[in-house]
């Protein structure tokens, strides 16, 4: 089964349709949408935009099938013919189902998400040698995305080996980028768990290599801060931030990293407002936050990564799909009991005790 035909069946079952069902809503047969399904065959994009239309799946679906069908139908019986417009494609279908994510939910794209990743570790494992780091760059991008919807839908031991994975493809890569985001996500990962010194040790990792772009070294530092201040070290956390401060003052917005887009002035003032809540000053993290929030674009602020924290500091209620819940991570060690979070903890109480995130 193609990654197309997988996630038509699951977007077609999600929406309650039979196959009979959603043919006659795009005009073709039954057996048709069966072999869609089956991957025998491949629509071509004017019905691949009906059907992505029939099932709501934002533009989503219709991502999966190449400009040229018939190319791609080439391509895979001849492998090695993968090239760099190939790997462009799975990097901007992946960035595609992030801004989809944006006015809907993980949920909402985890089964496209997985579709894209599988893709993009099938394109890396038939490109050639001379194309192999571009394209296991690419599976690192979908890899680290896939764990960490994994995270979000509480199925935290296939999170935690999706983003282990990440890291793997981003060093295999050797795309500084690439291994700032992975590492970051894994980072934060520890963070949720109450790991603060090993998260903090990830986001130093993450932001060291000065080759990787100062809007992401600047998020690290921040992150690295927040995390000090959850293990305690109030004055390495505020050295952190004065660094943070000035990769910030470096960043060229118009020159961000593939998939980056959410990187904005106005963000990274939200994540320093979040590093304040960490160290316990409410009053400054609550009116960095809302700074940082008004100056993001209109898109971005109806996200749920960025209105959760305005959630945290003006409704005095914990996101509650950040609340980790006291089981196993995976086979690895429980949560401590003293990581249970009340959904009626005030802002400054939950941002002190937890670290949970939607990582972005």
């Amino acid at each position: 089964m193609t990654s197309f035909g997988r996630t038509l069946r699951l977007l077609r079952r999600r929406a309650g349709m039979s196959q009979p069902d959603l043919a006659a809503k795009v005009f073709v047969s039954q057996p048709t949408i069966s072999r869609f399904e089956s991957g025998d065959r491949m629509p071509d994009p004017a019905l691949a935009g009906l059907l992505d239309e029939a099932l709501a799946a934002g533009g989503a679906l219709a991502a999966l099938v190449p400009a040229d069908p018939d190319r791609a139908e080439f391509q895979a019986r001849r492998p090695g013919l993968v090239d760099k417009a190939m790997i462009l494609e799975v990097e901007s279908g992946l960035v595609r189902l992030r801004k989809l994510e944006d006015g809907s939910s993980s949920a909402d794209v985890t089964p496209m998400v997985a579709a894209r990743t599988e893709m993009a570790i099938q394109t890396a494992k038939d490109a050639p040698y001379a194309l192999r780091a571009p394209a296991i760059g690419a599976a690192a991008m979908g890899a680290a995305y896939l764990g960490w919807c994994h995270f979000l839908a509480g199925r935290y031991g296939a999170a935690e080996q999706a983003l282990d994975s990440a890291v793997a493809y981003a060093y295999e890569s050797r795309v500084p980028d690439r291994i700032e985001r992975t590492m970051s996500y894994r980072g934060v990962l520890e963070l949720v768990w109450g790991s603060p010194a090993a998260a903090a040790s990830m986001f130093d990792a993450a932001r060291r290599d000065s080759r990787a772009h100062p809007a992401l070294r600047a998020y690290d530092s921040g992150q690295q801060a927040r995390a000090l201040a959850h293990a305690g070290e109030a004055r390495e956390a505020d050295r952190l931030l004065l660094e943070a401060d000035r990769l910030a003052g470096t960043v060229d917005f118009s020159d961000l990293p593939v998939g980056a887009y959410w990187y904005t002035p106005g963000w990274l003032v939200l994540r320093r407002g979040v590093a304040m809540l960490a160290l316990g000053r409410t009053a400054t993290a609550q009116r960095e936050i809302g700074q940082g929030y008004a100056a993001m674009p209109a898109e971005h602020r109806q996200a749920h990564w960025a209105r959760q924290w305005i959630d945290v500091i003006h409704a005095d209620r914990d996101p509650s799909d950040l609340v980790l819940p006291p089981r196993q991570r995976g086979k690895h060690r429980a949560l401590p009991s003293r990581q249970v979070r009340s959904c009626r903890t005030s802002p400054r109480t939950y941002l002190s005790k937890s670290s949970g995130e939607h990582v972005t």
